[in-house]
């Protein structure tokens, strides 16, 4: 009985805790390292509220403008400008903000995703021990 039990908590925890990799690219940090950055959305999210064709253009400009201010303190560019914000349809819809700005001597490009919650997600940062 016991057995059956822990296995039903894992079998919760792992559902609970599960997401989805949404995006996976490469940048130069400041210190001159090269960096993974893995983007994951939740698997289970609510479901879509239909939005006036107003309503959808706000949520847009709020979701840029949370990457924006995320995107420059967490990833400490210079000249960050923001070249895109898309929504991307899926279990759990999600703001995609593309951004390319000044990093380690380079131009480079990077990314924020933004739930349609107004929540920024925090990427994981794949060590280069742990390539995949």
């Amino acid at each position: 009985m016991r057995f059956y039990f822990l296995t039903l908590l894992l079998v919760a925890g792992f559902q609970a805790f599960s997401a989805e990799l949404v995006l996976k690219f490469t940048l130069t940090k400041a210190n001159g390292m090269p960096a993974v950055y893995e983007f994951f959305v939740p698997s289970e999210g609510t479901e879509g509220v239909a939005l006036s064709r107003e309503e959808a253009v706000q949520r847009q400009h709020n979701a840029g403008v949370a990457a924006l201010s995320w995107a420059k303190q967490f990833y400490g560019a210079r000249e960050i400008y923001l070249r895109s914000v898309e929504l991307k349809e899926g279990t759990v819809p999600y703001y995609l903000a593309k951004f390319d700005g000044y990093l380690a001597g380079a131009r480079q490009v990077f990314f924020a995703i933004v739930l349609t919650s107004g929540s920024v997600l925090e990427p994981v940062e794949i060590s280069q021990g742990n390539k995949k």
